[in-house]
């Protein structure tokens, strides 16, 4: 039993290992390939669940995102500087910010998808079809995965 636990454990540390290689990739690669310069790990975290939460307070963000306060802060005050995130006065309680992401941000993205799925594409034509078929039949077990982690806290 042991040893099929040690396996097990080697096996889940793989997936870990190439899911954090894969997402360094995109994060730092994909804007580069677009041509933008890529943004640090928390802020491209900020973004992403602002863009799925738009109108959300920056309390919250720090909530969902398991983040401290001043760090959350510091990283939506550089992305208000840089144009990539807007602050809004909460009509119902004007000490609370709401944030919104940008017209910039939305182009950003589109341009880091574009460069992103190119790039995939090229390097998923050169494996084999079944791995290329094992690879999308795992889209939705990963998926799950991320939503557990994210609840999980």
């Amino acid at each position: 039993m042991l040893a099929s636990q040690n396996e097990g454990m080697e096996k889940v540390h793989e997936a870990a290992k190439a899911l954090f290689q894969l997402t360094w990739w995109l994060q730092r690669k994909g804007p580069l390939r677009a041509g933008l310069e890529p943004l640090p790990a928390t802020e491209v975290a900020i973004l992403g669940y602002v863009e799925d939460h738009e109108g959300v307070g920056v309390t919250e963000v720090g909530i969902a995102l398991n983040m401290k306060a001043p760090n959350v802060s510091a990283a939506v005050r550089a992305l208000v500087e840089r144009g990539l995130l807007e602050k809004v006065a909460d009509q119902h309680d004007k000490r609370k910010a709401l944030l919104f992401i940008t017209e910039l941000t939305r182009r950003n993205r589109k341009s880091i998808d574009r460069a992103v799925t190119g790039s995939l594409e090229e390097v998923l034509e050169g494996l084999s079809p079944e791995h290329r078929e094992s690879l999308f039949a795992s889209l939705a077990a990963l998926s799950e995965v991320a939503e557990r982690l994210r609840s999980h806290g």
